[in-house]
């Protein structure tokens, strides 16, 4: 039988980080969910990540890896991890955990009634002033240009498989397409609720969201979905993309 979930693990030089997110989510993970498989993809990483990735993979059969030679982005190593997938439920999980495997079930308990789970983080302390205002800009265009209900978009969300691999995502090269799978999902009729759970900050490195060169990017996307999607795009019934 196929595993119940699908962990995503996007890994661009975190080998600070991926040993214990990997030991901790094999150990955890069996306490929550009858089967998974953890599928990391080291984004051109130019530190050990790859290497540590590898020999867990080894070690433990319900790892694998894709290695990308070059950076190509958390969008694009999401649509290569869709596509290996072979998880029922697919959750994007980062090296640095981001939250307490403990509220995963608050995630499967939605998914009894739901066809994507959409994660909302009950805390922003670590974030500077510049990053909360940025987040609340990008936040409020989506929601008002797309008709979107939820409060955030760009944190941790459980999603039926079979939904993913049939979406065809555009905006890959930003923050965007986290959205963009909720955008598009929604006009098809698939249902999205959201849960609130408790974010853990990053220990070690720097978060990319207040890079300015993908500020700017994101919010070109932002309009060119927007308009592509209003003009360009005319309505899918559901399961199509």
């Amino acid at each position: 039988m196929p595993p119940h979930l699908t962990v995503f693990v996007p890994a661009f030089n975190e080998a600070d980080h991926l040993p214990h997110t990997l030991q901790h989510l094999l150990t955890a993970l069996p306490q929550h969910v009858p089967s998974f498989e953890v599928i990391v993809v080291d984004d051109g990483s130019s530190d050990s990540t790859g290497a540590i990735a590898d020999q867990f993979a080894q070690q433990h059969a319900n790892v694998q890896v894709i290695h990308h030679v070059a950076n190509q982005g958390i969008g694009m190593g999401f649509v290569h991890a869709v596509h290996a997938a072979q998880g029922e439920w697919f959750i994007l999980i980062p090296a640095d955990l981001a939250m307490k495997l403990d509220e995963l079930p608050k995630y499967l308990q939605a998914a009894q009634h739901a066809d994507i789970v959409v994660g909302h983080r009950n805390d922003r302390a670590d974030s500077s002033p510049f990053r909360k205002l940025v987040s609340w800009a990008n936040i409020g265009l989506i929601r008002l240009l797309f008709n979107m209900e939820q409060q955030q978009f760009n944190y941790i969300s459980l999603y039926r498989t079979a939904i993913l691999k049939k979406l065809s995502l555009r905006y890959t090269g930003s923050a965007l397409f986290f959205a963009e799978v909720l955008v598009r999902a929604k006009a098809q009729g698939y249902t999205l609720v959201n849960v609130w759970v408790d974010y853990v900050p990053r220990t070690h490195g720097k978060p990319t969201g207040s890079n300015t060169r993908l500020i700017a990017r994101t919010v070109r996307d932002i309009i060119a979905f927007w308009f592509r999607w209003t003009f360009l795009e005319p309505p899918t019934p559901k399961g199509e993309s």
